[in-house]
């Protein structure tokens, strides 16, 4: 069976650089720093900055979700809201009824509240009684009321839409893997149009304890601590938002007379069989990541321009990706503009994907690259080129999207340039 063309025709996100995607876009061609101090809110942590979404536009979301802001609360459901209706609107998709239109989403634990578990635990055991007589106590934004399929639920609910309804939880790998499986399910002709990305936030007392514990969060006490490729760099740096991806079918596009971004046109996936907290250290994983999606869209190596690194400002990971990177690509990875969208905004965890698809697909309709910031003392080993600190303008006929997710998970999408009677 021949796979049917798909295309990107909307895009919606909430970021730390704030709500809608052009205000985001401007925002990171300008390379602005989205990573602030969090001590006010946690002076207890030992995580210094992360990526917030600042108050203002949560009460933005919130007044565009009353309903759900009080029933749910929980922020990343808010977040992933929000960004799902930019997506369908930017896609004009006000109505979906007689559509076959799907969710594809991509999810973390949505651990907010973990402290309500231990209700049940009394002296040191877990007393089943008491549990159930203090169930009622827990908050709304627990783990135990929130799980990762409930904001896709909410979404399909809020919108109408009726096709299949996935969410994947693959570390950080997620968001690109839900974009993925949009793209297979668009290809088969099981819908006509899937909506894909995701949305997380860790950002509270638990989330940061976890990420510390793993030894994976940088923990300077510097706002510019996330340095990708830097010498410097010390560990990730947590963020927090949601984004989506409209992608339709050809038939799709032209039946509606759908403005088009570009086309996604591959997808590759991998396992790297390795360590849960670690890389493989030659990049076989993200190799073979990158190898099957170039092959899926059917095109070279040396058609690709652009790559928007995992660049997640940890000493194994930001090499790893680098060694793949010119495995794969030989001598032409020393032509390739790459970058790390982590810089501006923090490690979104299981949705980072989806903001970084986003950029990617703008970068591919502009021929333009978004900076690496805080690239000032670039590591030796990482010696490609990763847009330090300043946009470049540059023809890009095709770009890849890469995540690499704790326990070796790994995914790649490929974006490349539609027929320009179809571009916006």
């Amino acid at each position: 069976m021949s796979k049917k063309r798909a295309f990107v025709t909307g895009l919606g996100i909430v970021s730390p650089l704030g709500l809608g995607v052009s205000k985001n876009w401007d925002a990171a061609l300008k390379g602005h720093c989205a990573i602030v101090s969090i001590q006010d809110l946690y002076p207890e942590s030992p995580i210094y900055a992360a990526g917030v979404i600042n108050q203002s536009d949560r009460d933005t979301i919130s007044e565009t979700f009353p309903i759900e802001a009080k029933n749910e609360g929980e922020a990343r459901t808010l977040f992933a809201l929000w960004a799902a209706q930019e997506a369908l609107t930017d896609a004009m998709l006000k109505d979906t009824s007689g559509l076959k239109v799907g969710v594809s989403f991509a999810s973390g634990l949505g651990i907010n509240r973990l402290e309500d578990i231990v209700l049940g635990y009394k002296d040191n055991s877990f007393d089943y009684g008491h549990y159930l007589k203090r169930f009622t106590e827990i908050h709304r934004e627990s783990i135990m009321r929130n799980n990762s399929h409930r904001p896709a639920a909410l979404i399909a609910r809020r919108f109408g839409l009726r096709g299949g309804n996935i969410t994947s939880t693959s570390a950080c790998a997620s968001a690109t893997q839900a974009i993925g499986i949009a793209l297979r399910t668009v290809q088969r002709g099981e819908a006509d149009i899937m909506l894909a990305g995701g949305a997380d936030s860790m950002i509270n007392p638990i989330g940061l304890v976890f990420f510390v514990l793993l030894g994976a969060a940088s923990t300077n006490r510097d706002a510019n601590c996330c340095r990708p490729f830097d010498r410097r760099r010390s560990g990730l740096v947590m963020g927090e938002g949601a984004a989506f991806l409209v992608i339709e079918s050809e038939d799709s596009v032209q039946r509606k007379d759908a403005k088009v971004y570009c086309e996604i046109a591959g997808y590759g996936t991998s396992m790297d069989a390795y360590q849960v907290t670690a890389p493989e250290p030659e990049g076989t994983g993200a190799y073979y990541s990158m190898k099957r999606a170039i092959e899926d869209a059917g095109i070279s190596t040396t058609e690709i321009d652009y790559i928007n690194a995992h660049g997640t400002s940890t000493k194994l990971n930001d090499l790893a990706e680098t060694i793949a990177i010119k495995r794969l690509f030989a001598e032409h990875a020393h032509s390739l503009k790459i970058n790390s969208t982590k810089s501006l905004i923090g490690h979104l965890l299981a949705a980072s994907g989806a903001p970084e698809a986003v950029f990617t697909v703008l970068s591919v309709r502009d021929d333009i690259v978004h900076p690496t910031i805080n690239l000032t003392q670039p590591d030796p080993r990482c010696d490609l080129n990763y847009t330090a600190n300043r946009a470049i303008k540059t023809p890009i006929r095709a770009a890849l999207s890469n995540s690499f997710g704790f326990g070796g998970q790994n995914a790649t999408v490929v974006f490349r340039k539609a027929k320009e009677d179809l571009c916006v």
